[in-house]
């Protein structure tokens, strides 16, 4: 009788989560490289077994986010962990987040959510452990560029700063953390071979059991508990990220409680139609006014596609009931910020520094993007039917330009040819003997 012990099972393979154990080093333009080779980027496929790769992307995204925490705390980033009052217990279910040491006395507040299938810190991984580095492609950059700004016309300090955790909502009791899903299901397991990790309750965190929850626990216990009253509200959404915190603000009774105190809405990346939104204060006044959209377009960064009313010129999809402007990421979702960053962060300094007592505004944008097609779309209602008997003109140009000494069939005798039907012997007529194919010739 064959019996199979769970000892017998493949083990799951193991890596070391830093980069030199992983073979790779940190070079001097900030970008990770290969130790064997320095021209080589982080590479996914070791071999065909995706467990393997998977459990090796694992290792390599706990590696680099040791770097970014690790250079969050050295701009002075402080990590504390959700729910509230938790802090020195680290053993049951927490999420982590970063906040800057100046929130409680700072006179504007940005809130950064990043997209759902994002490590906290992480913008882009293409970026991180490719062209770009690990600062490019992740929060860092975000970080720095904050932290040189002025908190309002009449603060020169700069604002305070949280970072939400909107992808790690997994409870890992092996690893004593939370994970993204993707993550989570590359984490180790008993064996190579094993159909994945259960989940239950115990891998939820109390009050952030998903991204919804934690949007609101950030605005409902996070801010109020951090951050002072009188202090003003900048908020940044990236990916679904965006989409997320845009429905929460929707709500009626939550947009009651913030719009006096939310200075403006970067949508990074998002796509939420206007048409799922139903606050009309929140879409008349706050999106039109004091929002801007920033969308995945192989145009120039900065470039207005449309304004809050859309834009019929282009197929692209701008009903969001704000003006929208290209991010310069013609592809990836996960890159909008890091292409855009620049961008962004000055929109919401000239938001900053609007002058005390006055209330920031939207421009009105003269639009004048449109899609290409509709410049040198072909009218096909202009082409001439050939069955009328007309000549196209393309047509009477080639027939000009025809050679006339060329003798075709037939014109030797003054006729012009007709169609000549060329055919196989017999294949047609189905005179074809057997044992000989189609030449006529007898088959071996």
């Amino acid at each position: 009788m064959f019996r199979r012990k769970w000892s017998g099972l493949p083990a799951d393979p193991q890596f070391p989560s830093d980069l030199e154990g992983l073979g790779y080093f940190v070079n001097d333009i900030d970008e990770i490289r290969s130790i064997e080779n320095p021209e080589n980027y982080y590479k996914y496929f070791l071999t065909r077994n995706m467990r393997w790769n998977d459990r090796q992307r694992y290792a390599m995204n706990q590696a680099v986010q040791k770097i970014i925490f690790d250079r969050l705390e050295a701009l002075r980033m402080h990590k504390i962990i959700l729910p509230v009052g938790s802090q020195g217990d680290t053993s049951k279910p927490h999420v982590p987040i970063f906040i800057s040491p100046n929130i409680l006395s700072a006179s504007r507040v940005v809130v950064i959510f990043g997209e759902t299938v994002q490590d906290l810190g992480a913008l882009a991984h293409r970026t991180i452990g490719g062209p770009g580095g690990i600062t490019v492609g992740s929060i860092l950059s975000v970080v720095h560029g904050l932290q040189k700004q002025r908190a309002s016309a009449t603060d020169s300090r700069p604002p305070g700063i949280i970072l939400a955790n909107m992808g790690e909502f997994m409870w890992s009791p092996q690893e004593k953390r939370t994970l993204t899903r993707s993550a989570f299901d590359a984490a180790p397991m008993q064996s190579a071979v094993h159909n994945g990790h259960t989940i239950s309750s115990k891998n939820k965190v109390p009050g952030n059991e998903d991204a919804h929850k934690h949007v609101h626990y950030i605005f409902d216990k996070i801010i109020p508990h951090f951050a002072s009253d009188k202090a003003g509200i900048d908020v940044l959404g990236v990916g679904d990220g965006a989409d997320i915190v845009e429905q929460y603000l929707d709500l009626a009774p939550v947009w009651n409680i913030w719009k006096k105190r939310i200075n403006c809405l970067a949508l990074v990346g998002g796509l939420l139609p206007l048409w799922e939104l139903g606050n009309q204060e929140f879409i008349s006044t706050f999106l039109r006014n004091k929002t801007r959209a920033y969308a995945i377009s192989v145009e120039q960064v900065g470039t207005v596609l449309s304004g809050p009313d859309g834009n019929p010129n282009t197929r692209s999809f701008t009903q969001m009931g704000c003006p929208m402007f290209s991010s310069g990421e013609p592809h990836y979702t996960e890159r909008t910020l890091i292409t855009s960053r620049d961008v962004v962060l000055e929109w919401l300094q000239e938001v900053a520094l609007t002058p005390e007592g006055q209330d920031y505004v939207n421009p009105s944008f003269n639009v004048v993007f449109a899609d290409p097609h509709f410049d040198n779309d072909q009218d096909w209602g202009q082409e001439q039917n050939n069955e009328s008997g007309e000549k196209n003109e393309v047509e009477d140009a080639e027939a000009k330009d025809e050679p006339e000494e060329k003798e075709e069939v037939g014109e030797a005798n003054g006729e012009k040819p007709g169609l000549i039907l060329v055919e196989r012997p017999g294949s047609l007529n189905g005179n074809t003997k057997d044992g000989e194919d189609e030449q006529g010739d007898e088959k071996d």
